[in-house]
């Protein structure tokens, strides 16, 4: 049976300001939305935040397709992101928390999860669990592209900070990063990631 056709949400073309940055800061303004979310602890790469990946974009895909299918909506599934709430600068790597998450349009629901979870349990002996759907307002904040490997990122956040000072504001947390390309495809030195920083005036 052929699924009907439906148009797709993309956030990627539909909210251009947040999914694309340039070499230069730029303010940004981050609405309420809904994200599938899954925290965990460990260096990144390590098992612990491979083994999230993994679980964060199956539940992602088999949602996906269990609503298109039913012809309730059609969404490209969005990039992966990753929160850092603390400084990596004070904890050695294996400690360090983090919250990996892909935003989804505001109609997938708990119910619509639950499903889906059940699915890949029965189907691929999955626990997706862990994966829950959170609903975040980041707010005003910095970002900007940063192209290169991700263990130079540091220095990224940094400058954030001090255009923050210098421009009569202050970082709230947490650091954010969008991974924009595919480290599979992608040499070190020519990935992109956005580093988005939430601030608020002083």
């Amino acid at each position: 049976m052929k699924a009907p056709l439906i148009e797709k949400i993309d956030f990627a073309r539909s909210h251009k300001d947040l999914y694309t940055a340039g070499s230069k800061i730029k303010e940004v303004k981050v609405d309420k939305a809904a994200y599938l979310s899954i925290k965990g602890v460990g260096a990144p790469g390590g098992p612990a935040f491979t083994d999230c990946i993994g679980k964060l974009y199956t539940l992602a895909y088999t949602v996906k397709f269990s609503l298109k299918f039913a012809g309730k909506m059609d969404f490209a599934v969005s990039k992966l992101e990753c929160l850092w709430w603390e400084d990596p600068a004070k904890i050695p790597p294996e400690k360090w928390p983090w919250q990996l998450l892909i935003r989804v349009p505001d109609g997938v629901t708990e119910t619509e999860l639950k499903k889906a979870r059940r699915e890949i349990l029965e189907k691929k002996g999955v626990d997706t669990s862990a994966v829950e759907r959170w609903a975040w307002k980041e707010g005003s904040c910095l970002q900007v592209m940063h192209v290169g490997p991700y263990n130079e990122v540091g220095p990224v956040f940094n400058a954030l900070s001090v255009y923050a000072q210098e421009n009569g504001m202050e970082t709230t947390g947490p650091g954010h990063e969008i991974y924009i390309s595919d480290p599979r495809r992608v040499p070190p030195e020519r990935l992109k990631t956005i580093v988005r920083m939430p601030v608020k005036k002083c």
